[in-house]
């Protein structure tokens, strides 16, 4: 369905394209482009295998053995390491190059060399975070480390192998198109794709909105509305768990560490901030395991299901990696060695964002305008200048000088904000100074058991993340993992003077006092972005983000089911149950004045009425339901549209929650409403007027998958090599997470029997070629919840598809 199945089409969608939105001087050399022998036509891919059955490349060691499944899932059997993690550079730049090294431009800030002017503040923006500072940092680690450091070296260098082997003709498209050509790869950039992950999985920049919020509603109102805390609280580690550690004597600061919003210090406006602030999507990332005891096998059953930017080519890269010291299959992240998510014949695990605050802002006190030194206590330090040229296509290099401070680089200042509103702030960040995580991959990639895995843990530092696992020994646990700072209470909750020892993290919690649990007796462990801990946890923490509906509607299935097996997994996986609704919807009906409504609202009414509260894709009650939440979110907390930022408004969950148990709150906001019912009434009227408008503008019916309309984008928003209005159910803080171009990832479920076994999909192909049928392959089956086998155990010679063997030799 999703395929492109015509190139002819395609050039004449792309020359429109090109015509229509970039200037002149943008434009690709067009006979080059469109030469049939060397052009963009030469990347049509009429077969889905397009390597030779024997290569010879230099930097090996021994022949190494590539076979394609009719997925095109690369088994690579190996007889050494340095060649393994050789092949994996060379098969995952033949498939994805041009993603690799568009996501380390994006990382380093270096966007505006492909693209031009359009990206500068996005640049700018990646070097005021310290991107590439971070990833030298990490790679320091990694230099330290012979073994990581030779995986590395021999990833590098198997990636620049294929690249030395490209001439324009072999180019990616997205080369040609946007007209420049590959550089060599190097460990840095390797590195710059962790980086990139880890910042985006440290809270965006909303971290920065929370702690704006908290200075303009103050602390009273904005713990009621952003509690730490809620009544339905599931943690992931089970309320009253006992924690057998003596905590860590924390002392509060004795000085004042609020920053007064004056004239010198007030938020800045949506109009200054480069790539404005947007709230989170309500969804995440899911993962559990069940233990032997539940499951039809006797076996644990382990499923993780990733939640980020959907993206063409995607994300991840399915991929099957054995050696002598390894057998490990599962999802890999292009630019990077190893697995990142997956199983071995021991192990299997999976990864959710904790969402744990890890990143702190700081309101450094310059001594003048020369910014070269900082007060600090009874001191004065000197900063840190470093001068970034951003280079732009087609036009002149763009300076910037970022101010680095021993608390972190200065992002927002005068020279990047309205003069009006100069901040000065310090991003503290325990990614600026990461652990070894490929390190920790290397070692999960190899673990037998669970004091394997844990070991391993202790080398990944960031992001933070709830690590579910199994084994064949019938263990279960479910790990947080991360560098975490030891806090006060609210301490990073609001913005803190950067002037005095007194504000700064004090230490970080030892490894031995994290939350996890094993093997617990109810047979399941589960996470899905909710928090980590109830209030008994000694440790102050607190979350960019946590998820109140997803992770009940998983713990509510797993405890009712006793004979588990792959389907029941798959289920659950994509399971469209909107428990919002469920729970919240007949409080809502029951506040409507019914009298008031005309024709169209009464037949919305009775559409909810009637709902099973399924979120299906050719349903229209979830989209009723989410037109009716937005409003109704919009009209009780208009006062945030009232700041120069954008502001992410309180959960549903809570909206709900006071709505149940403070109707008469002064925070709650009615305006000229008499009551709430009038408010509640013309939110109900105004969502269906808002339906009513959208069926007029589409000329179709609100469905939900029309109303809802997932897309996946193209990496750098190319329209023709992207795909839109998926049909598929689900949606936000439903298991089945989707919104926008936001949404499940990649599902994998693995059953540990004797010999594991693996069932794996995700929103794309193993091609990055937007020309090859393995572009878009997987969408279907993903919007339809099916599953390809994964497997640890390569086909005899005599089974194998003809043509689809490569065998690297020295």
């Amino acid at each position: 369905m999703h395929r492109i199945r015509s190139y002819s089409i395609l050039g004449i969608s792309l020359l429109v394209t090109l015509f229509l939105n970039l200037n002149i001087g943008k434009i690709p050399p067009i006979a080059k482009f469109l030469d049939p022998f060397q052009g963009f036509w030469q990347n049509s891919e009429a077969k889905p295998m397009q390597l030779p059955s024997n290569l010879s490349l230099a930097g090996l060691e021994d022949a190494v053995n590539i076979y394609f499944d009719e997925n095109l899932i690369p088994h690579i059997q190996a007889k050494n390491d340095k060649d393994l993690y050789f092949a994996q550079g060379y098969i995952t730049a033949f498939h994805r190059l041009w993603q690799m090294e568009f996501q380390t431009h994006a990382a380093a800030g270096r966007v505006a060399e492909v693209v031009g002017p359009v990206a500068i503040n996005y640049d700018r923006l990646q070097r005021r975070k310290g991107m590439v500072y971070a990833a030298k940092n990490a790679l320091d680690k990694v230099q330290k480390d012979p073994v990581i450091n030779e995986i590395v070296t021999a990833y590098t260098a198997g990636v620049n192998a294929y690249i030395s082997s490209l001439n324009y003709k072999k180019l990616p498209v997205e080369y040609k198109l946007l007209a420049y050509t590959p550089e060599s790869w190097t460990p840095l950039k390797t590195m710059l794709v962790i980086v990139q992950m880890a910042d985006n999985m440290s809270g965006y920049e909303q971290s920065l909105q929370h702690i704006h919020a908290f200075h303009l509603l103050g602390e009273d109102k904005f713990s009621f509305l952003f509690p730490d805390y809620d009544l339905a609280h599931e943690p992931i580690i089970p309320k009253n768990t006992p924690w057998n550690f003596k905590p860590l004597n924390l002392k509060p600061s004795s000085i004042d560490t609020r920053i007064e919003l004056d004239n010198k210090f007030v938020p800045i406006p949506d109009s200054q901030v480069p790539n404005k602030i947007q709230a989170l999507p309500n969804n995440g990332s899911n993962n559990w395991a069940v233990s032997g005891k539940k499951t039809v096998t006797g076996r644990p059953y382990l499923a993780s299901d990733p939640h980020l930017n959907l993206r063409l080519p995607s994300i991840w890269y399915g991929i099957h990696l054995q050696s002598p010291s390894v057998n490990v299959a599962g999802g890999a992240l292009p630019g990077t060695p190893g697995i990142l998510i997956g199983f071995n014949e021991s192990i299997a695990w999976g990864l959710t964002n904790a969402a744990w605050a890890v990143r702190d802002w700081y309101a450094i006190d310059f001594k003048d305008s020369t910014k070269a030194e900082y007060c600090y206590d009874n001191l004065l330090l000197k900063s840190q200048f470093v001068v970034e040229e951003i280079k732009v296509k087609n036009s002149e290099s763009v300076f910037d000088t970022v101010v680095y401070t021993h608390l972190g680089p200065i992002v927002y200042d005068d020279n990047f904000t309205d003069p009006n509103h100069c901040k000065n702030l310090a991003m503290k960040w325990v990614g600026h100074h990461p652990g070894n995580e490929i390190l920790a991959f290397y070692l999960i990639n190899r673990a037998k058991n669970l004091q394997d895995f844990e070991h391993a843990l202790q080398y990944h530092h960031v992001p933070v993340q709830n690590f579910a696992f199994a084994s064949v020994q019938n263990d279960i646990a479910m790990e947080i993992a991360g560098k975490l700072p030891a806090r006060w209470k609210n301490q990073g909750k609001a913005i803190m003077p950067g002037n005095s020892l007194a504000c700064e993290w004090q230490c970080y919690i030892p490894i031995s006092h994290y939350p996890k649990i094993i093997n617990p007796k109810h047979g399941y462990i589960s996470s899905a972005n909710e928090r980590a801990t109830d209030k008994s946890y000694p440790y102050y923490y607190h979350q960019f983000y946590a998820e109140s509906y997803r992770n009940r509607r998983i713990n509510q299935v797993l405890s009712q089911l006793t004979k588990v097996d792959d389907k029941a997994m798959m289920r659950l996986q994509n399971d469209n149950y909107n428990l919002a609704a469920q729970e919240n919807l007949s409080l809502l009906l029951s506040y409507l004045d019914t009298a008031q409504l005309d024709t169209p609202q009464q037949q919305a009414y009775q559409t909810l009425l009637d709902w099973n509260f399924l979120n299906e894709a050719e349903q229209v009650a979830p989209s009723i339901f989410r037109a009716w939440q937005d409003q109704l979110s919009d009209m009780l907390w208009s006062s945030f549209y009232n700041y120069p930022l954008s502001l992410q408004k309180p959960t549903f969950f809570q909206t709900m929650y006071i709505i149940k148990n403070h109707a008469n709150s002064n925070h709650l906001e009615l305006g000229t409403y008499q009551n709430l019912q009038a408010l509640i009434t013309d939110s109900f009227k105004k969502a269906v007027r808002s339906l009513q408008a959208w069926q007029v503008e589409h000329k179709k019916l609100y469905k939900w998958r029309d109303y809802h309309a997932i897309s996946i984008p193209h990496l750098a928003q190319i329209a023709p090599f992207s795909i839109s209005n998926l049909c598929i159910g689900g949606g936000e803080s439903i298991v089945n997470a989707n919104d926008g171009s936001h949404g499940v990832s990649m599902r994998i479920i693995v059953s540990l029997d004797k010999t594991p076994k693996a069932w794996f999909i995700y929103p794309g192909g193993q091609s990055g070629n937007p020309g090859s049928p393995h572009y878009t392959k997987f969408i279907d089956d993903w919007c339809k919840g099916k599953y390809i086998n994964l497997s640890l155990v390569v086909p005899d010679v005599a089974k194998r598809a003809s043509g689809n063997e490569v065998v690297l030799t020295p």
